[in-house]
């Protein structure tokens, strides 16, 4: 992990073999590194203590695209190609396994992504 500790809307590459992406039995592990984008607050991030941060990959595909998914453009957190936001694969990460700090997100699309979590989660209308 960087010295520098994550932050809410922050993109960090990670080991693809670090997350779980399902359907687990038809998810092809990638050579090459996986943004990610932190969603678990400073309260914990900056807690030495706590281990974990929460974490929404991110991914160029459209084949497991949801309605739940989040579009990010070419320069959103310094992201080299347009990716999705994986909402339905949000998941705690070990703050080890954070690399290399690319950028943060526009507070827009981090709005939209947390949006859409408070949605996949049944905790507001997808109409809000």
């Amino acid at each position: 992990m960087t010295s520098r500790s994550p932050r809410l809307g922050d993109v960090y590459l990670v080991s693809d073999d670090a997350l779980s992406l399902p359907p687990i039995d038809d998810c092809k592990v990638h050579r090459e590194r996986r943004p990610v984008v932190v969603l678990s607050g400073e309260t914990t991030n900056s807690d030495p203590a706590w281990l974990t941060v929460l974490v929404v990959p991110l991914s160029s595909s459209t084949t497991r695209k949801t309605r739940y998914c989040v579009k990010l453009g070419v320069g959103d957190g310094n992201l080299t190609k347009k990716t999705w936001a994986r909402v339905p694969a949000v998941q705690p990460l070990a703050k080890g396994h954070l690399q290399d700090f690319t950028g943060s997100l526009p507070a827009d699309k981090l709005e939209q992504i947390q949006a859409r979590v408070l949605e996949y989660m049944g905790l507001i209308d997808e109409d809000v």
